[in-house]
């Protein structure tokens, strides 16, 4: 559950074919793509809002806060399980990466942001510098999330956190029933008795571990909600 899954997206030229009688064929020049389609390319029809992050040599453990697994930022984590979460290298900031004009320094920045959050199509986009707080970070996700699912990101979180502390219990009682069978092996042999019973403890352990799964699943699937559609236009009338 506390794993972010990252999209590494890459943009593969296309070569034209050759048509009959042409020696070559021109290949397509390295460039920065037009905006629209750098965004339908990391979407790539994903409804999810957009967690796009760079990397960068410079400046490491700025995406600390979005990847660390500590305590701290568990909730964090959990979050970015409603988001398409993309991360794109460091070259991203020259200007022939495909991938370039995501990242391009707007008029009034002073500095190329480390992460910014956007809808699939690039509406409604907030950049962070990497080294935001948490509190600062939460805001701008439950923003989105308050804007783009029909259902409650708060009121899940806060049962997928209790979900979390149940798996916990689960695995110290897993480990405590197969240190028993451990111990009674080595006490009485691979043929005691008394294993049937501990045989009996995992599965019951089994059984609850997959009902958390099962309650894991629903929380994490929020619905989210109908993208508005444009009022048609209608022709003028003479």
């Amino acid at each position: 559950m506390l794993k972010v899954e990252w999209t590494y997206p890459v943009y593969k030229p296309t070569t034209p074919r050759r048509k009959p009688g042409e020696r070559t064929v021109a290949k397509e020049v390295d460039r920065a793509l037009p905006i629209e389609q750098a965004y339908m390319l990391v979407a790539d029809g994903d409804k999810r809002p957009l967690l796009i992050m760079r990397e960068c040599e410079l400046c490491k453990g700025t995406d600390h806060a979005v990847l660390s697994r500590t305590l701290s930022n568990e909730q964090t984590v959990l979050l970015t399980h409603w988001f398409r979460c993309v991360k794109l290298p460091p070259n991203v900031l020259t200007e022939k990466h495909p991938f370039f004009n995501l990242f391009k320094k707007g008029e009034k920045q002073k500095k190329v942001p480390h992460l910014f959050f956007a809808d699939p199509n690039g509406d409604h986009k907030i950049a962070l510098p990497g080294d935001q707080s948490q509190s600062e970070l939460w805001k701008v996700m439950f923003t989105y999330l308050d804007r783009c699912y029909d259902e409650n990101a708060k009121a899940a979180i806060k049962q997928l956190r209790k979900v979390l502390g149940s798996y916990d219990k689960l695995d110290a009682a897993e480990q405590l029933i197969r240190s028993r069978i451990d111990k009674e092996i080595e006490k009485n042999g691979p043929k005691s008795k008394k294993l049937k019973k501990f045989d009996k403890d995992l599965a019951k352990v089994a059984g609850q571990r997959e009902k958390l799964r099962a309650q894991e699943k629903e929380l994490r699937d929020l619905a989210l909600k109908a993208p508005v559609e444009p009022e048609p236009e209608t022709a003028n009338q003479q």
